[in-house]
């Protein structure tokens, strides 16, 4: 018999060595550990043969019964539970149809419209920042690769000197996931200002005084999801965006998405940049588009387009 805590320390140390990401690991510990004082607090089960569908679904109702959990992040927890229990049985720890989140299915999540910035408070927010500093620069191109790449802000993070090339950049996603995003002209132009800035900010430290990541704060370090967060807050309310939009770095990649579907481009190409691994999450997004544009882009990819009729 095997008992879950052990099941869940041997879990934690496989996704160490197979190098997720630390806040994944962290993530998928939190809601092991919650499912799992669950499991011991209601039914005394501390095995995982033990585990039936049954406590699965028991577990599931108490999560709703909470009622601060929307349907997403239950399912988020369903996740976690799925991954850990297809390792145990990858690992033979328990047979496949022994299994039993295997016919578990996800909750229903609410439809909701994606509200994201418009073109003009884009304009706004980017023209806010000043180009006089190094840190104005910085910001300023921060906020561009945001927009005109829709990268998640940890990824923006973790962007290595090493990952730039001449037309595109290397980009560390979820699950270890690698994928490449394009250099625009824009993104170009201001990379060129920033960079020269950066050099002249750092010349009198030391090269081991510089760590390795392409946007660096003023004491040459990595620049946290918090700072970048701050950032575009700040002048998004300089720029009087909408009570609507959040104003987040994921708000960013929400405007991205919308944008490229407005502008022609096809769901998996999409679903690429983005670094999803299912084209019905990219889908999504087409639900934050108004009807007039949809009948544009219809008209626009019309099957009758360019016969000769």
């Amino acid at each position: 018999m095997a008992k879950i805590i052990e099941l869940i320390d041997d879990f934690r140390l496989n996704q160490q060595i197979e190098d997720r990401k630390s806040e994944y690991i962290d993530l998928c510990m939190y809601r092991l550990k919650r499912w799992r004082k669950f499991m011991a607090d209601e039914f005394k089960i501390v095995e995982v043969e033990d585990v039936k569908p049954i406590h699965i679904k028991k577990y599931i109702q108490y999560c709703q019964q909470l009622g601060k959990e929307k349907q997403i992040t239950i399912n988020g927890s369903l996740s976690t539970l799925r991954v850990f229990f297809n390792y145990l049985v990858d690992e033979e720890f328990m047979g496949e149809f022994d299994n039993p989140i295997r016919k578990i299915k996800n909750l229903k999540e609410e439809k909701r419209v994606i509200l994201t910035f418009n073109d003009d408070e884009v304009q706004r927010i980017i023209s806010d920042v000043a180009e006089e500093t190094y840190s104005n620069v910085r910001d300023k191109l921060m906020l561009i690769v945001l927009f005109d790449t829709g990268i998640r802000v940890s990824e923006l993070c973790n962007i290595k000197v090493t990952d730039i090339s001449a037309k595109h950049i290397l980009i560390h996603g979820k699950g270890s996931k690698q994928r490449l995003v394009y250099i625009s002209k824009v993104m170009r132009r201001y990379m060129r200002k920033y960079e020269t800035l950066k050099k002249e900010r750092f010349k009198r430290k030391h090269p081991d005084e510089i760590e390795d990541y392409y946007f660096l704060d003023q004491s040459a370090e990595r620049l946290s999801r918090s700072r970048i967060n701050k950032i575009l807050k700040r002048h998004c309310k300089n720029a009087g965006v909408r009570k609507e939009v959040r104003c987040s770095p994921h708000d960013c990649r929400h405007y991205f998405a919308q944008k490229q579907l407005k502008n022609g481009i096809d769901v998996y190409s999409l679903s690429r940049l983005l670094g999803h691994f299912d084209t019905q999450i990219t889908s999504n997004y087409l639900r934050g588009l108004d009807q007039e544009t949809i009948l544009d882009m219809g008209r626009i990819t019309s099957p009758l387009n360019k016969l000769k009729i």
